[in-house]
């Protein structure tokens, strides 16, 4: 029996002698490849940090700057293709003119009509030329105001043109040039004043005849000869007319909730209609003789702006706007108090105005903008300083 209990004793033992000398293997392997790993390692940082450090301290270079991270120096956050900044200046003359009328951008001059003569009441009996480079103004000498108020300026080279308007209704219409310091009669009106659009030599504008009858007229403002093109007899109203170097625009509503685009092309010494079917949905147009912008609701505090080139299918630019014109290469359009310009050759949009700033545009021409800043405007002050702010679109 005791023979018995001794091997099975023995049996026992033998596998945990076994078990121990494995685990002891395990750890002398593990040290083994811990030690090749920290040679390796040193190896390596003698490779990459030794040398180096040595090289440095040969050259008697700073060590610490061979990492620190390198930056290129040409670098640039600008992007091949991508619009140019547009900086936005402000027409300022020290509460001069604090009456800054309906400014009007031809090249580097802005024209705009304002209170030049303080009386007993308010009007707008001066018209002021300002110089975008220089920043001299000029107040034309040889204005002759004959009824209320000198409103609605544009400009083209050195011909200037203006309205004479009654504030009851009424008035004419003046040209004045500015090299001779000359001011001219273009045309008497009896009704509402007309809204005047001028590029090159020629002057185009709507007239009331009467209460429902309209007449659409083109002046050359260096030969001073009038021309009729249309007589509309009895309509619901045509909208603004708008005239580039090659063309003119505008829309003809027909009393059933349809409003169409009209347009003229000039070949020359000829014109002739060559209308473009953009539907049924077309107010407001412009044109700068390539591109034609209008929106397609009547109601303009809130509308959908669209876009046609060379008469092709209109494409949307923007819902929402306020106010819109157009310039050699650009749409430029007001938003939300903001201002936007949209190119017109690329799918580029750029907001020209701050968040924290309420704008409303003016005028737009050539490659120019005109536009109001009126986030200080206050109901409360008597004396408002107008803050006008002008800006150049660059080409694309």
């Amino acid at each position: 029996m005791r023979r018995h209990k001794h091997r099975s004793i023995t049996t026992v033992r033998q596998p945990m002698m076994l078990s121990r000398i494995k685990r002891n293997n395990f750890w002398i392997r593990f040290r083994i490849i811990l030690m090749i790993a920290g040679i390796a390692a040193g190896v390596l940082a003698v490779i990459f940090f030794g040398f180096p450090l040595v090289e440095d301290l040969i050259k008697g270079v700073d060590p610490s700057l061979r990492y620190q991270p390198k930056v290129e120096a040409n670098f640039s956050l600008e992007e091949e293709g991508v619009p140019k900044e547009i900086e936005s200046r402000e027409m300022y003359f020290d509460k001069k003119y604090q009456l800054k009328n309906e400014p009007y951008i031809d090249g580097d001059t802005i024209i705009f009509t304002t209170e030049a003569e303080k009386g007993s009441v308010q009007q707008l009996n001066g018209v002021v030329v300002y110089n975008t480079i220089t920043g001299e103004e000029r107040l034309l000498a040889n204005t002759e105001k004959k009824y209320d108020n000198f409103i609605s300026p544009v400009l083209s080279g050195n011909i200037a043109v203006f309205l004479d308007s009654m504030t009851a209704g009424g008035g004419r219409i003046l040209g004045y040039d500015l090299e001779k310091d000359e001011q001219f009669v273009i045309k008497e009106y009896a009704y509402a004043p007309p809204s005047l659009s001028l590029s090159g030599e020629r002057l185009a504008f709507m007239q009331w005849a009467g209460n429902e009858t309209q007449r659409l007229y083109v002046y050359n403002v260096k030969t001073r000869e009038p021309a009729t093109v249309k007589l509309y007899e009895p309509t619901k109203g045509n909208s603004d007319v708008d005239i580039s170097q090659s063309d003119m625009v505008w829309a003809v509503e027909d009393g059933k909730g349809n409003s169409v685009l009209k347009r003229i092309a000039f070949h020359e010494d000829t014109a002739e209609f060559d209308d473009y079917n953009f539907g049924n949905s077309v107010y407001g147009p412009k044109t700068n003789g390539r591109q034609i912008v209008f929106r397609t609701e009547k109601n303009s505090t809130s509308c959908t702006l669209m876009m046609s080139s060379e008469g092709g299918e209109p494409m949307k630019l923007a819902d929402g706007v306020f106010d819109y014109d157009i310039g050699d290469n650009f749409v430029v359009y007001s938003k939300e108090g903001q201002i936007y310009v949209a190119y017109t050759n690329a799918a580029d949009t750029a907001h020209i105005t701050s968040d924290m700033t309420r704008n409303r545009l003016a005028s737009a021409n050539g490659s120019g903008i005109c536009y109001y800043d009126e986030t200080d405007k206050s109901t409360e002050n008597a004396v408002l300083d107008e803050v006008v702010k002008y800006a150049y679109v660059p080409e694309t």
